[in-house]
């Protein structure tokens, strides 16, 4: 249908089937967005985590089901979206997020959607996308509330960064969702702003 939308159609179609998009993190918020953007025909698809599936994610991470458990996270999500859109290219990184990496590992995508829950990922992919110019795609979810934007300073002296607004000398540990909890919908919620 996305043919027929004429701030889309074919040309912009295409361009979505040329687009490489990287998702950080592939829990609760990336998995609506790894599903809506393989439907929607994205070109690449990045994936980028460290963990494993446990039985706990299944109530938010709708890219995983029992038989996932225990498996490395990006593996069970290039296998569903596989399903799902057989001729899906999808790029695997098995590694945790710091700023160490974070520069190689957005080098030469289009656009980074931060699926993260943690300070340490999102400050080094923040770091990153503004180094090379990438929209950072942020998303956030706790409890019964989330919250969403885009970052993208490279379009000009009016477009903050996520550390503009979130000033890291100032950020606070704040409560993670293992130890704070998270309404199973909220994630996905979040998840399908970002993947718009």
């Amino acid at each position: 249908r996305h043919l027929v939308l004429p701030q889309v159609g074919p040309s912009g179609q295409e361009k979505l089937s040329a687009s490489r998009v990287l998702l950080a993190g592939l829990g609760g918020l990336n998995s609506p967005v790894a599903l809506y953007l393989a439907s929607a025909g994205i070109g690449t698809l990045g994936l980028v985590d460290f963990d494993r599936v446990d039985r706990s994610n299944l109530q938010r991470q709708v890219l995983y089901g029992e038989s996932d458990v225990e498996t490395l996270k990006t593996e069970a999500s290039r296998r569903s979206l596989q399903r799902s859109r057989p001729g899906l290219k999808t790029e695997i990184v098995d590694q945790r997020i710091d700023r160490s990496n974070a520069g190689w590992i957005v080098e030469g995508w289009d656009v980074v959607v931060d699926g993260t829950d943690n300070d340490r990922a999102r400050y080094a992919l923040n770091e990153a996308c503004v180094a090379a110019g990438i929209p950072l795609v942020y998303g956030a979810a706790l409890r019964f509330q989330g919250q969403a934007s885009v970052f993208w300073p490279a379009q000009g002296e009016n477009s903050p960064c996520f550390n503009c607004l979130f000033p890291e000398d100032q950020a606070g540990d704040a409560p993670r969702c293992a130890e704070a909890g998270v309404l199973g919908v909220v994630p996905g919620l979040v998840g399908m702003v970002q993947a718009t």
